[in-house]
Parts: C-alpha cells; structure tokens; sequence
C-alpha cells in the first residue's frame, strides 16, 4: 500500500510538471479585455534555476536567490498615443503563496524588472512590473534621470507617456498581472500587494488615491509625494551656489553635516551618529563659521529649503545628517584646488524637460526670480498629473485597504518633511487614519536604505499580516543597520527615546510623543 501511495505521489508530480508546462504558454495564457489598450502580444516560457541579485523595495538586505518561474512579458498600446509597454509578470512554478504583488520603480521610471522581481518570487509571490513605456530603468540599480522621453519634440510634452508614467501604466500593469496570475494558477490571488520605494512609493500612493479597490496592502516608502514641487526645488542649494560663486569642496561639505550630526546627536539621549528627532535640531550653518568654513549660505540652502523664500512655491530642505553632498550641492575640484558646481542629472532634467520643455535649457544661468517662477510653472503644469498629494483616501479606506509609509530621516533625495505633512493632511481630514493607514519615521536611514540606521526589511510582512489577520503594527520592526543596531520605529507623531541599555538593541529604545 505504502508502495502505490509514493508512485501514485511520483505520477500527480509529474502531471503536475507537464500541466505547468503546458501551462507557461501564450497559447493557453488568456486576458481579459484592457478597457482604453489593446494587447499587441503575448510571449511566455518557463525559466528554470534563475540567479541573480535581488532585494525588495525599501530593504538593505540584498542577497543572490535561485528561483524557477512562467516568465510573462505582455505587450500592450494605447490607441493614438503612440507607445509600446511591456509588463512583466513572473509566476513561481512551485511554492506559489496565492498572493500577487505589483512593484514599482524609481526616478523617472515605472519599474526596475528583475532587481525587484526575483525577490519577490522568491517569496512566493506571483509578481509583476513595467516599463511604462518609457524604455528606462528595467534592471539598473541606480536611479534612472533620463527624462528626455517627455518631449515629443522640443517645447511639447509627451502627454501621453507623462500619464502612463504618472499612474496608468502602473495600474494597467496591476490589471494585468491580476489576470495573467488568474489564467495561470487557475484561481484569483487571494491577495494582492503593491510595493515601491521613491518613484515607486510615489506610485503606492497614486494607486491609493485613484484606484483605491486595486490593492489589498500598499507599502509606500520613501514616496515621491509631490514630484512638481521638491524636484524642481532641490535645485535651490545650486541656485543659491550660482548666485553667490561659492562653490564649496566636496570635503567641505560632508564637514557641515558631520558637525551637524555631532551637535544633534544626543537629542534622543544617546550618542549613536543618527539625529532621531531633527524637527529638535535648530542648528544653523552659520553657527560653525569661524571654523574653517565658508559656504554656511549654500548648506543653509540644502537643510531650509526654498520655502523660508517662498512658502507658496518653495519646497522642505533635507534634515541635517543626510549626505547632501550629490544631489542637493554638487560640487567638483581640480588639482589646484578650484571648484565648480555640477548638475544634479534628476533636477537638471527636470527642468529642461518638463518646464522649459527644451533639451538645451542652461539651469545655472537663471536668476532667482526665473527660478521660482519656473517652480511656479511646474506646480501649475503638472500637480493634477504627478502630484499624488490628495489626501482624501476614504475610498481606499472603504475598500479595506491597509498602507504602511515609511521615510528615512535621513534621506538625500526626498525631504522627509514632505512625507510628514501629507501624512499630517491625512489624519486633518481622517482623525482615524490610523485605523488604515501608518507611518513611521527611520531614523539615520538614507533614500529608501542606507545610513546608520536600520532598516524595517520586514515591512512586507508585517503588512501582509495586517490585511489578513487585522494586526495593525505598533511598530515597524528595524533590524538591520550600522553594527547590527536594530531598532522599533515609531508610528508617527512618536518618536524613538533611548531609556537605556545597549543602543544597538531594540529594547533600548520606546516611542515618546
């Protein structure tokens, strides 16, 4: 008997292999109509043992995973609009946890393709991605800054493309994906999950906002939450450079925000090389002149922002111990000690494409006024399109959908203060948000990882267990950062408090108001 039940086991496991096979075919693989698309083409085919380097949205934890899966790459347009996207959707051929996720990308792309996408499936999740279109970042790791494919020719914007990279590519791609996991498996996902750090957190929330019953579970981290505004004003630091001809070293720099995380350290009441409460840190760059230093006006510029300037059109500065050395001042120096300023790619193309709407646009030549009217026109242009600051979220809310937002503190690409006021926004408007919707403030931790401060890696699954079991996180569980610290983020207006012990350890820490 023992004998007829293994060799009955060996045959339904080879049916099983022969039907995923036959399965992983565009033949047998069925969509349903794309209302306002047509599908041009469908290519699939099974890839067996996989490798490659991977990690998820808003994790540090890279490592390399094996994984075999039903590779799916439809192909679809919009009538009229000229494009041609692709979308990826990656099913695992074994250990399929009956959940899909869709993944964003970053910069001035919809989607990263296999960085994000081995992770994910091997994690049991059947998962998809996009180009959107745009033909830019499918598997690259840095952040994509060619935006040359918002112009259909200089001085008009590619309306169509902008869209798709806005929002309707990223849920078409979620239609999609739904559909083909649906033909696949033969069944619905029980769940589905969206996840994206920085120009994907920017799409979590879009999706939120405009197609609230799409997603389960959002986790939005690092969002680009009012692109129109804090790209283009990032751009001030540099103003403030030309303006004044000083361009200060590299070295000079990181110097401002070395003695800036010194003075500020101590706010949470241990000395660790991370400011966890910056909103307590009312240094200003000119308190260190008389120190050797002499750009306090430019570094005032990166940590204030343009909004002391403008509070209708300016945008938040970053908080004082991220690196803002990169992007927000970029500098270079010759032998001799001479130094220049040299264009930040992710706001220089901004403002040549978007709001000049012409390739050769000179951003170090403008004056003071030019600037800010030209963040004038950005906010006027584009704030419906790619803004993604409404915080009305009652439908999402009334579908059951749950979001966890994170944001490093430390960030050198979004100002962590934009996150804070939109999510300020929500609860004016929801006092209960918090019965959907958290976030949670990681301090010491860079654009969507790095820094000295640990990481929420386990985020994910933290959501997962909020839509499905109704546990809501007290806390977001940050477990790896510089020296092994781990730590409990708090959900804000919280913030971390050292009440002792080892400041490498979790139980160190709790959440004060």
């Amino acid at each position: 008997m023992i004998n007829l039940f293994s060799t009955l086991l060996s045959l339904s496991a080879m049916l099983f292999e022969l039907s995923s096979a036959s399965r992983c075919s565009p033949s047998v693989i069925q969509t349903t109509k794309l209302v306002g698309a047509s599908i041009l083409q469908i290519q699939a085919q099974e890839i067996h043992n996989y490798s490659a380097t991977s990690l998820g949205p808003g994790r540090n934890d890279v490592g390399r995973y094996n994984i075999s899966f039903c590779n799916v790459t439809v192909t679809h347009t919009h009538p009229d609009w000229n494009d041609t996207i692709h979308t990826e959707i990656w099913l695992p051929l074994k250990g399929w946890n009956g959940r899909f996720q869709g993944l964003g990308g970053g910069g001035y792309s919809t989607g990263f393709g296999s960085i994000y996408l081995t992770y994910a499936v091997a994690q049991g999740f059947a998962s998809a991605s996009t180009d959107g279109g745009l033909g830019t970042g499918f598997g690259t790791s840095t952040i994509p800054t060619d935006l040359s494919w918002a112009l259909s020719s200089e001085g008009n914007v590619n309306w169509g493309l902008l869209d798709n990279y806005a929002t309707k590519a990223t849920n078409d791609m979620a239609i999609i994906g739904q559909q083909i996991t649906k033909s696949y498996y033969k069944q619905r996902p029980k769940y589905s999950y969206f996840a994206g750090c920085s120009g994907g957190g920017r799409q979590a929330l879009m999706m939120a906002q405009k197609y609230p019953d799409v997603f389960d579970g959002i986790l939005a981290v690092a969002p680009a939450i009012n692109l129109q505004r804090f790209i283009p004003a990032g751009y001030w630091a540099s103003q403030v450079m030309h303006d004044t001809g000083t361009y200060p070293a590299p070295c000079e720099i990181s110097a401002f925000t070395e003695a800036a995380t010194r003075a500020c350290d101590r706010l949470d009441g241990v000395e660790d090389g991370i400011i966890s409460s910056p909103g307590l840190c009312e240094i200003k760059a000119s308190d260190f002149v008389g120190k050797n230093y002499s750009c306090h006006g430019v570094i005032q510029a990166a940590w204030s922002g343009s909004k002391l300037v403008s509070k209708q059109y300016g945008w938040h500065g970053l908080n004082k111990d991220a690196q803002i050395s990169g992007y927000y001042v970029s500098t270079s120096c010759s032998n001799n000690g001479t130094c220049h300023a040299t264009e930040s790619d992710l706001f220089g193309s901004y403002f040549k494409y978007l709001v000049a709407k012409d390739p050769t646009f000179a951003t170090n030549s403008m004056t003071e006024k030019q600037f800010f009217d030209a963040l004038h026109t950005s906010i006027s242009d584009y704030t419906s399109m790619i803004g993604n600051n409404d915080p009305d979220l009652s439908n999402f809310k009334g579908s059951g959908g749950k979001m966890i937002t994170w944001h490093g503190l430390a960030d050198e690409v979004i100002p962590p203060n934009g996150t804070i006021e939109y999510y300020e926004n929500l609860l004016k408007g929801d006092p209960n948000a918090h019965s959907f919707s958290r976030f949670f403030e990681a301090p010491g931790v860079g654009h969507c990882f790095g820094g000295l401060g640990p990481v929420p890696n386990g985020a994910m699954s933290q959501l997962v267990d909020w839509v499905e079991n109704g546990h809501a996180p007290a806390v977001l569980h940050a477990t790896k950062g510089s020296n092994n610290t781990a730590r409990d983020l708090c959900p804000y207006p919280l913030r971390q408090g050292y009440i002792g012990g080892d400041p490498r350890n979790a139980t160190s820490f709790t959440c004060i108001g």
